[in-house]
């Protein structure tokens, strides 16, 4: 079978190595960006003024939060299920249930539990990274607010989610992981000089 390769390499990878390579090469490059882009930023503790645009960030994302979660927890109810643990596989529906009911309870489920999974590390590296620029942490936090947003209508509601998903998700991980590494790296100067400074 010509995929019988592909599948023996597959067989040999260990998700936890490949795991810890793919995060610290990463952070090793988010690193390498940041020492060159945060070139002569300071982290310093900014003013309520200086993060507005970061707290109301943090606003919107807790109301999407809450609104997902309603969502979820409405979902179960409309179809007569009544927590996450009774879904394992294949959500139990009542019989005059839509046809695609266990499709739109696995969509609420997952956009509810994608946000919970992202929501610690967006509030702590956007918080972080606007005490090194305000302006572009509330900027880039606005892009993830929206990449939140189309979440549900990405994930789809078919048996598997959308080809189109990883656009909602991969950006935020780069996003987030890059704001906490470029804070850190600014916190303890490990960032360029700037030109005026050499």
């Amino acid at each position: 079978h010509t995929l019988q390769p592909l599948r023996s390499i597959r067989t040999m990878v260990n998700p936890d190595v490949t795991t810890i390579g793919l995060q610290t090469g990463f952070y090793v490059l988010f690193a390498i960006i940041a020492y060159f882009v945060e070139s002569g930023q300071e982290f310093k503790w900014r003013t309520a003024s200086d993060l507005r645009w970061v707290i109301l960030d943090t606003f919107v994302l807790i109301f999407i939060y809450g609104l997902y979660r309603f969502r979820e927890g409405l979902t179960h109810q409309a179809y007569d299920i009544e927590s996450k643990k009774d879904t394992p596989q294949e959500p139990l529906v009542q019989s005059d249930a839509a046809t695609n009911a266990p499709a739109l309870i696995r969509n609420a489920e997952r956009t509810a539990g994608n946000t919970a999974e992202q929501l610690p590390l967006f509030i702590l590296s956007m918080w972080l990274y606007g005490n090194v620029r305000p302006v572009t942490a509330g900027v880039m936090g606005g892009i993830e607010l929206l990449l939140i947003a189309l979440y549900p209508f990405l994930y789809g509601t078919g048996k598997k989610h959308g080809a189109l998903l990883p656009i909602s998700t991969i950006p935020r991980y780069i996003m987030n992981e890059y704001m906490a590494v470029a804070s850190v790296m600014t916190i303890f100067g490990l960032v360029r000089k700037a030109a005026d400074d050499a």
